[in-house]
């Protein structure tokens, strides 16, 4: 199951994680965003439960392809940086 979620800390509660067991997390947020998400608690406990974390203030846009052969995942930052990183 995959989740998206900007992180903050009322809507991923320990027994709502529990009870859904994520295997992977998006967290939709900004670059610099003013809340401060997400929340540090927050994120750990999604790693506590071993679900992969993406971030779209560090990936950017983040494309699900589902397919036969599962999910594939595409970071855009990572894999189609801005004209201005190499310089």
């Amino acid at each position: 199951m995959w989740q998206t979620y900007h992180g903050s800390g009322t809507s991923s509660t320990p027994a709502f994680l529990r009870a859904v067991q994520p295997q992977s997390a998006i967290f939709q947020l900004g670059y610099r965003n003013r809340y401060r998400h997400p929340r540090a608690d927050v994120v750990e406990r999604y790693r506590q439960l071993g679900a992969s974390l993406n971030r779209t203030d560090a990936s950017g846009a983040i494309l699900l392809q589902l397919g036969q052969n599962g999910i594939a995942v595409t970071k855009y930052r990572e894999e189609h940086a801005r004209y201005w990183y190499g310089r």
